[in-house]
Formats: C-alpha cells, sequence, structure tokens
C-alpha cells in the first residue's frame, strides 16, 4: 500500500514541478546582404525537451516561384527526427494558409479570443532589433531611416499590447551614408510561457473544439493534410 502511496506522491510531485517550470522560446535573425540565417529555440521541463529550427536559406526567386525556403529541425526527444527540407512561398501557398485559418476559425468556438489570452500570459524578458541601412544617397538615406523607426516602433507598440513585456525593448536604426545601397538588420527575442498555463490552455482549447460538432475530426483532417504535405517536400 505505502508504495502505491509513494509512487502518487512521486508523480505528484513531478507534475507540480512542470506545472512550475516555463517554455523558453529564443529567436534568432540575421540578415546582412543577400545572406540570411534564422534560429528558433524553444525548451521546456527546465531543459529535458528541447527543439531547434534553423533557417540557413531563404531565397527570392522570382515573383511568380516566390521564396525558396531551407528548413533544419532537431529536437532532444528524437534525434534521428532532424533533418533538412525546402520548401516555397508564393501566392499560392498563402491562399492556402489563409484556408487552413479560416477551417480552424469555424471549427473552434472563439479561437481569436483564446489565441489573445494565450499571448496574454507570454513573457518577453529580451528584445533587441538593430538595423543599418544605406539608400545609395543621404537624403534618400535619411528618409528610409525614418521610415523604418515608424516600422519598427508600430510593430513592437502592436506587439506590448498582446504579450507583457518585461523589460523595455532596445531598438535602432542606423543610417550609413555610402553611395552603394546596403541593408543588414539583426533581430534577437526571448519570451517565456509558463508550462502549466500552457497545460491550461491546451484544455480550455479543446473544450472549444469539442463545442463545433465535427471541430476535432476537421483537426485531425487538417493536420494530416499538413503531415502528408511535409512528407512529399523533397529534402537536400
Amino acid at each position: 500500500m505505502w508504495i502505491a502511496l509513494v509512487v502518487i506522491a512521486v508523480i505528484v510531485i513531478m507534475i507540480i514541478a512542470a506545472a512550475m517550470s516555463n517554455i523558453t522560446c529564443t529567436v534568432r535573425y540575421k540578415k546582412e546582404g543577400s545572406d540570411d540565417r534564422a534560429e528558433v529555440d524553444i525548451r521546456m521541463l527546465f531543459g529535458f525537451v528541447r527543439f531547434h529550427y534553423e533557417m540557413p536559406k531563404l531565397k527570392l526567386e522570382n515573383m511568380k516561384k516566390g521564396f525558396l525556403l531551407k528548413l533544419e529541425k532537431q529536437n532532444s526527444i528524437n534525434r534521428k527526427s532532424g533533418g533538412a527540407m525546402h520548401a516555397r512561398i508564393n501566392k499560392r501557398k498563402i491562399e492556402l494558409w489563409s484556408q487552413d485559418v479560416r477551417i480552424l476559425l469555424k471549427s473552434t468556438v472563439s479561437l481569436k479570443k483564446w489565441l489573445q489570452h494565450t499571448f496574454a500570459h507570454v513573457r518577453v524578458h529580451d528584445l533587441n532589433w538593430s538595423t543599418r541601412i544605406s539608400a545609395g544617397e543621404a537624403e534618400w538615406t535619411a528618409v528610409a531611416t525614418g521610415v523604418l523607426w515608424s516600422i519598427k516602433t508600430t510593430l513592437v507598440g502592436w506587439l506590448s499590447y498582446q504579450v507583457r513585456m518585461k523589460k523595455n525593448p532596445h531598438l535602432n536604426v542606423i543610417p550609413e551614408f555610402t553611395d552603394e545601397m546596403t541593408f543588414s538588420t539583426e533581430f534577437f527575442c526571448v519570451s517565456r510561457l509558463s508550462f502549466g498555463y500552457a497545460m491550461y490552455a491546451s484544455f480550455v482549447l479543446m473544450s472549444r473544439i469539442l463545442q463545433v460538432e465535427g471541430g476535432v475530426k476537421k483537426w485531425f483532417r487538417l493536420y494530416r493534410q499538413m503531415k502528408a504535405k511535409s512528407q512529399k517536400v523533397p529534402s537536400v
């Protein structure tokens, strides 16, 4: 009898400890000239579970074909699942994503409200965004600098209403008065979400899906379609 009680106590302690941990997401992006590189690291359960996504290539081929994206992924659960894949992002792909979003909205009660409540519990601990720009001429460089400042402050201002900023964001736009057109930017962000709230939000989401007739089937159907499409993408 006492062995069962000990096992139950250990399980309860582990669940409480997991609920007290955080899901930490670190995003890094750097662009210099034609070179792009982005990395996303997700850590949870005190670092025992880790996911790493890396984008070493993002190339605009033409307006019809769109962007060619190369993505590499790794995780600490199944090392063999890591690999590289190529995908294209074009107008057709965006239209398909829009259709998927509409399906999810129809399959879930108040999905937008659920997203707002969930993001309201995200805490941004660090946000740095620095950009260097030259338009080739001094007057156009000054104009471009002002436009970039406006875009950055607008985006970060909107973000501050969606999540909790634990520290003031560090934004910078540096004009370079040279005869050549140059552009480079570097972005770094660290955000956290309580694992306990993530579990609670998952239960709430499931209850909202169950309130819609056929909602679960639509979610699983969409998941299978996305998984099948990802398996068809050639990996090189």
